[in-house]
């Protein structure tokens, strides 16, 4: 191997480690089992293009429950897998409850007493959280799932 081929290796090498790592970094969907029917998963930060990326590989359509800045920056985005969103659920203070995709409900407790009236089968329930709150909001919604796994 002469001098450039080792160079290139790695560099090579080296572009992949700063790959791994930044893939480290983003976070990704969590999957939850399932939820009154339906494949739910949690996604604390979403990044928003990979989500669209994300939600045309589901089989389903989907429920989601999350703060308003990320659904309305999702929707307003006009991806062309928002007709694969069959409602969304915004938690917290919202400006919008006349949608006909969009419902508010003040808190997340009260979000996810709510959602067996929406929910569908087969379909997808992905929860994301992205506020101030958003730490809390994640753990009280997975552990909520956790703990409806262990009263079935």
């Amino acid at each position: 191997m002469n001098k450039k081929e080792l160079l290139n290796k790695n560099t090579d090498s080296a572009s992949k480690k700063v790959t791994q790592e930044i893939n480290g970094l983003i976070p990704s969907m969590k999957p939850l089992g399932k939820y009154l029917g339906m494949d739910a998963f949690s996604w604390h930060n979403p990044d928003l293009d990979l989500l669209e990326k994300t939600v045309s590989s589901f089989p389903f359509d989907m429920l989601w429950v999350g703060n308003e800045n990320e659904i309305k920056g999702f929707l307003d985005k006009n991806y062309a897998v928002e007709s694969k969103i069959n409602r969304c659920i915004v938690y917290g203070l919202c400006s919008d409850n006349c949608s006909n995709k969009i419902i508010s409900i003040p808190s997340i407790r009260e979000a996810i007493s709510h959602l067996n009236k929406l929910t569908f089968k087969p379909g997808i329930l992905l929860f994301t959280a992205s506020d101030s709150d958003s730490e809390f909001s994640m753990r009280f919604f997975e552990e909520y799932i956790s703990n409806s796994h262990l009263n079935q």
